[in-house]
Formats: C-alpha cells, structure tokens, sequence
C-alpha cells in the first residue's frame, strides 16, 4: 500500500500562455479567503499544479488571505506574464488551523514541521484561524485563541529586518505587507496583514509613515515592534481599548459586564449611560450635547496626510 503524501502547503508558478493562466477564482460566503474553483485541462495552472478547491495563501510572495477578491486579481495582474501562487488543499488548510501554524513558502519546500520541531511557530503568536465576530475563536478540536497583541523583537540581517511596511488612504495606521521567509520578520512572529501599534515602546498609532519609518530606523540594528493581527484589533476595538505591552502576557479584556468596561475610565470613550443600562430615555439637553461632542471628537481622524493617490510603503 502507498504511503500516503505528506500535508504541505503548494508553490505553483504559472506562465501565461495564449488563454490567460487557465484557472477561476472566487470568493465564498461564509468562507474566507479566495478560492480555485476551476482549473482548465492543459493550461498554464494544471501544468503547475493548481487544484480546484484549493484555497489561496500568497501572491507573489504577499498574504492575501485578509483581502478582497478584487484586490487579489490585482495582485495576480500585478506581475505581466507570469505569478507565483502559494495554496493549500483542504486537508492541510484544516491541519494548519488546528496546529495554529502560519502557511509560508518553506513549507512548501519542506513540508509541515513534526511537533515540538525547533523551527515550528511558537503556538503564542502563530495562528491561521479564520477572522469572526467572537472575541475568540475555536481552531479545529482546539481550545478558544487568545487574542493577544504581539510583541515581536527583530535583530537586522544581513538583509535588513526583512518586512515590507505600508500604509493607503482607504485606512488609517500603518501595516505590515509582507515578511520574508526566513528573515528576521519572519523568526520574530510578525506576519502580513498585521497593524503596528508601537515602536520601541512608543505608540505610534496616530504617525505618518515616514515618522514611524524614522522610529524604526532610530536603533541601528533592532527593533521592538508591537503589533495585532486582525481579529486581535477588531476585539480591542469593540472594546475601545488601545493595546500595550501589557496586555501581551496580562489579564485578558472581556467585552462589557454588569455595565462596566475596561476603558469606561477613559476621557476619550465616553459610553452612553442610556445604551449601557438597556433603557432608551430621552437624555436632557446638557447630555445631548455633550454626546454629540463626544462622537465628533471619536470621529475624527488622525492627522495623517491621506491625500496622496498611492499608497506609501517601506521595505527593512
């Protein structure tokens, strides 16, 4: 009887030819992320591999998982002729969940790591579970992740630290676009799509990007970056609550109970007395106004300069 062949993510290279690269790809409710839904017979994509159900990891080296589907047709268009598409299949999509292991290109060249090897994702601060609307979310026959911050600390190589840093007008803060396998980035536990929320120990949330490129370079050969990954920023979100180094290995933050919150101390996120007790009165004309000054001062938006047309990105 055959062995059967190890679980390992795919690099497929494809070439262009006459027809296009020979494969459709499409986004599915209730399911995250794009997927192969068709290969063509004697195409560019069958020649490299590509499977229908396979679900897409990277494009030309960037994690796309967290984008839409028009952004990565974009992407794949991006490179005239020829794209490099990294995939898993179903069976190792799941095995990667429930071991809480980020896919990566060295995993296509070396398949899955054995348990407890040295070069597995410490489980801390690996996950490739899917974004949802619970604080945490249960990974296949696993227990519920925590949503953490990260601190990841990066000693420069010869390389540089090996991430790419970016930021676009269509939202605010500065986020990490993609991380060379093997670099520094990538040994210290930072991943594509991550938000960066300090430097060094430094908040840097409301920087432009050259400042927070400035904050980077400022100690010659390392750095201290604190950053969430985004379900991570959407719970400390809900919870109105600005992540620190703290909250890495502190108490964790739970939503609002028994009327309280963890930021109801904060000057800056006042809450509605009458939506937290459940009740809608009518608030006298002082609360109203100063609710509606409130929501002003919550809207509005940090002084960054988002009037450039392209994004603004850096490589380390």
């Amino acid at each position: 009887m055959a062995t059967p062949e190890p679980l390992r993510p795919r690099l497929c290279c494809l070439v262009r030819g006459e027809h296009g690269y020979g494969f459709h790809l499409h986004g599915e409710k209730g399911r995250r992320g794009q997927f192969i839904r068709r290969v063509e017979p004697g195409s560019p994509a069958e020649a490299a591999e590509l499977r229908a159900g396979d679900r897409l990891v990277e494009v030309n080296g960037v994690n796309v998982e967290g984008e839409t589907h028009h952004q990565v047709v974009q992407r794949i268009k991006a490179v005239e002729g020829q794209t490099r598409l990294l995939v898993v299949d179903k069976e190792t999509d799941e095995e990667l969940r429930r071991r809480q292991l980020t896919c990566t290109e060295e995993m296509a060249q070396r398949g899955l790591p054995p348990a407890h090897d040295p070069w597995e994702p410490k489980p801390v601060w690996t996950h490739a579970g899917s974004l949802g609307s619970k604080d945490s979310q249960k990974d296949v026959n696993g227990p519920p992740r925590e949503l953490r911050p990260r601190l990841c600390h990066l000693r420069k190589g010869p390389q540089g630290y090996g991430f790419n840093l970016h930021s676009d007008k269509s939202r605010p803060g500065q986020y990490i676009r993609s991380v060379d396998p093997g670099s520094p980035a990538a040994h210290s536990g930072l991943r594509a799509q991550d938000r960066l929320i300090e430097v060094n120990g430094q908040n840097v949330e409301g920087l432009r990007h050259a400042e927070v490129v400035a904050s980077i370079k400022a100690r010659e050969d390392e750095a201290r970056l604190l950053v969430v990954d985004p379900e991570t920023d959407e719970h400390f979100k809900r919870l109105r609550v600005t992540p620190t180094e703290e909250h890495v290995e502190g108490p964790l933050l739970s939503p609002v109970t028994n009327g309280t919150s963890p930021a109801q101390d904060s000057s800056i996120w006042k809450h509605d007395p009458f939506q937290e007790s459940g009740l809608h009165l009518s608030p006298t004309a002082a609360e109203a106004k100063e609710k509606a000054r409130a929501t002003r001062v919550n809207k509005r938006a940090p002084q960054m300069d988002w009037n450039r047309k392209r994004e603004i990105f850096s490589n380390f």
